[in-house]
């Protein structure tokens, strides 16, 4: 009965442990998504952005990276 149990709840830390590693690569990819578009759009319209325009895309593409800088790491607290 007590190997049963155990077997329980460890069973139900493995799936809290893989539903909060899910929940923290979902946040990554669409940090990613966001970055791909950031990239396409200064591609696309490089002409005709201000610097004013491109200086606020950048800077939002480095706190992206950052985020995810950030996500990675707690990513790999979890693993641990």
């Amino acid at each position: 009965m007590t190997n049963e149990k155990d077997e329980r709840v460890f069973l139900e830390a493995q799936l809290n442990w893989v539903k909060q590693r899910d929940a923290l690569l979902e946040q990554i990819e669409n940090r990613l998504y966001e970055m791909k578009h950031i990239a396409e759009q200064i591609a696309s319209d490089v002409d005709s952005m201000t610097e004013s325009e491109m200086h606020q895309l950048n800077e939002r593409f480095l706190i992206l990276k950052t985020e995810i800088a950030e996500l990675e790491s707690r990513l790999h607290i979890h693993y641990n």
